[in-house]
């Protein structure tokens, strides 16, 4: 089933942009993609996967995975924060990885069902 998603990206308070994107869900699985990224929402097992030409990120609740395609490695990152909140139509996702100094927090809200 599509949607239309509106989301926002924040580090820490500041946001850092708003986009208008078609997703998909299916089997449990919200996907989307916009310029430069893929995205995975596991809205199960809470997990949000972003991947593109260079890595793949895969943060769950206890820690994140980092896959650096050139080189073929994988690499463990400890989780200090993670929220995966979905309500109604809204899915709110908030992290903080060990290697960064803001956390991040992107908000999506879907179109209705019925729209």
């Amino acid at each position: 089933m599509e949607k239309e998603l509106w989301i926002s990206t924040y580090e820490e308070n500041t946001l850092l942009f708003k986009e208008t994107l078609i997703g998909k869900i299916q089997e449990n699985n919200l996907y989307f993609n916009n310029d430069i990224d893929t995205f995975k929402l596991d809205l199960k097992k809470e997990i949000f996967t972003k991947e593109n030409l260079e890595s793949v990120l895969k943060i769950k609740k206890d820690k994140a995975l980092l896959t650096l395609k050139e080189l073929d490695k994988t690499f463990a990152i400890n989780v200090k924060y993670h929220n995966f909140l979905i309500e109604k139509n809204k899915i709110y996702i908030s992290y903080l990885l060990e290697s960064q100094e803001k956390p991040i927090r992107i908000e999506i809200e879907m179109s209705d069902e019925n729209a």
